[in-house]
């Protein structure tokens, strides 16, 4: 009655795709274009740096060279992006607009 061969709850996994494509490790140049990045973005703390890194590809990271060729390319975006949202703010918000009021236009 009982057949031990058939569990209700042993699952087969199933056996890998040939298929799958694993993405290509991150290049030196591109280690190198991250720490750049960082320098010109003002981001010195490592802590910082980690940080952002494991906020781009959402898992730990204790190493650069952990990284994929794409995930560095996102992680460059992000700081890049960090870098030009920072604007120098000599005034206050009315100084700093952008675009001229109709009070502008008089």
């Amino acid at each position: 009655m009982y057949d031990e061969t058939a569990s209700l709850f042993e699952i087969d996994e199933p056996a890998p795709s040939p298929n799958v494509i694993v993405p290509p490790p991150i290049k030196t140049e591109q280690v190198q274009a991250i720490r750049d990045a960082f320098e010109r973005a003002g981001v010195a703390r490592q802590d910082d740096r980690k940080t952002l890194i494991e906020s781009v590809v959402v898992r730990e990271v204790a190493s650069l060279r952990e990284l994929k060729a794409i995930e560095a390319r996102r992680i460059i975006q992000r700081i890049e992006g960090l870098h030009s949202s920072t604007a120098v703010s000599t005034g206050s918000a009315w100084d700093n607009r952008e675009e001229d009021t109709w009070i502008d236009r008089l």
